[in-house]
């Protein structure tokens, strides 16, 4: 079988074990922080209680949730001057065979009638943005009851601009992934690089003792996607690939991964199976092009890819692939032979992740590797240049895969 990753696949596993945990220390620096979820969730809370109050009996008994990434636990801090996007839904046990327009009007009119929401809320072919004009904004989907089949999870009619209303079961996509994330693969990994640093110096981000495999997967491609959209002159800019697609697909890589039993001895060769797999699970047939929800065969999140006005579909799946051919460069790049030391590393990850969280990453790596080096405990195994742990020059190279050892000598800087 051939491989789309000739240089990647090719490293040393301590090359792969360091790149590993630098991309790690890189997406905790892009986890929400305690004070940004807990002004979220104020925020949510908040709405959610107002929607709660209307005396309308279109919104009696109304439950509002999270969908999408802060449900997924696959958030990442935007670019730039980007927000945070918080999709939720907004059930309406009682709306039975309300329209969609009389559904919108009264979840509208009670959001005007709002002091604090009057000001703050703009209309979205899906319902609704609160936008509070900083680092994040709620965008509301209301929906109603799907009761046409039993499904898993919580099928729903949610409201569209175009077409009234269109199937989706956000609860029931969440549920399938959770399951999938608690799939483990057998990882024999060596302790090297930062696991046999002193974990002391090393700050731990909230939320972290959730995360799975499948969630920082996700986290890589979504920002990768990201940062590579503001590329100058991206011609696919404006049709860079949703988050959802990235995540089912990878979601359902990662999946026949684990189905395989395939054990490893690192992650890296795991993020690139899952990466290479990805395609393979775009459906096509007479009705176009289908990457559906797991729990809702109707709800195909690559619609876009099947739109003929001004060819529009295939600018959609273009983009798509030219993203997917863009990470294989990245990981490729990041194995080649131009990548030599920890310092053209990190600019190679800085290209492909954005300089900031990389430079938080740098920093907080720097820390560890100077504590260990102050205790003698690290050293720089020969001919690969990956930095370990080692006690008084020596490491164990059944652990560490290398065979000689040379401890770094402690450094001193004073002054400025």
């Amino acid at each position: 079988m051939t491989t789309l990753f000739t240089n990647a696949r090719a490293l040393n596993e301590s090359k792969k074990s360091m790149l590993v945990d630098m991309l790690d220390s890189v997406f905790d620096s892009l986890d929400l922080t305690k004070t940004q979820r807990e002004r979220i969730e104020s925020a949510y809370n908040a709405v959610g209680d107002y929607l709660a109050s209307c005396d309308d009996p279109l919104l009696d008994g109304v439950q509002i949730y999270p969908q999408g990434s802060m449900r997924l636990r696959t958030t990442n801090k935007p670019l730039s001057q980007e927000e945070f996007d918080v999709d939720l839904i907004l059930f309406l046990p009682n709306a039975g065979s309300a329209t969609r327009d009389k559904i919108v009007s009264v979840v509208k009119q009670h959001l005007l009638d709002s002091k604090i929401y009057k000001e703050l809320v703009e209309d979205l072919p899906r319902g609704f943005r609160i936008n509070y004009k900083g680092d994040y904004h709620l965008d509301i989907t209301p929906a109603k009851s799907y009761d046409l089949e039993s499904l898993p999870g919580h099928p729903l009619w949610v409201v569209d601009k175009s077409m009234g209303f269109k199937e989706s079961n956000p609860e029931g996509m969440a549920k399938n992934f959770d399951e999938v994330c608690s799939m483990l693969p057998i990882i024999r990994r060596p302790q090297v690089f930062l696991e046999a640093l002193n974990s002391k110096s090393v700050t731990a981000l909230p939320d972290q003792s959730k995360k799975k495999p499948l969630n920082r997967i996700i986290q890589i491609l979504k920002r990768h996607r990201d940062v590579w959209s503001q590329l100058n002159s991206n011609p696919h800019a404006d049709f860079k690939p949703i988050s959802v697609v990235i995540t089912t697909l990878a979601c359902r890589a990662y999946l026949e991964v684990i189905e395989t039993g395939k054990q490893y001895d690192n992650e890296f060769d795991l993020i690139l199976d899952v990466i290479e797999l990805m395609p393979h699970h775009i459906e096509s047939g007479f009705d176009g092009i289908l990457i559906a929800n797991p729990t809702m065969r109707p709800e195909n999140y690559a619609e876009k890819w099947n739109r003929s006005e001004k060819q529009e579909g295939q600018k959609y799946a273009r983009a798509f692939y030219a993203w997917y051919q863009a990470a294989i460069d990245t990981f490729e790049y990041l194995a080649s032979e131009n990548i030599r030391g920890m310092d053209s590393v990190f600019a190679a990850l800085s290209g492909a992740f954005g300089e900031k969280p990389v430079l938080a990453a740098q920093d907080c790596i720097v820390e560890a590797v100077n504590v260990s080096r102050d205790n003698n405990k690290l050293g720089v195994g020969l001919g690969t240049g990956a930095v370990i742990a080692s006690i008084a020059g020596k490491a164990n190279s059944a652990t560490t895969g290398l065979h000689d050892v040379v401890p770094v000598k402690r450094n001193r800087f004073y002054g400025d």
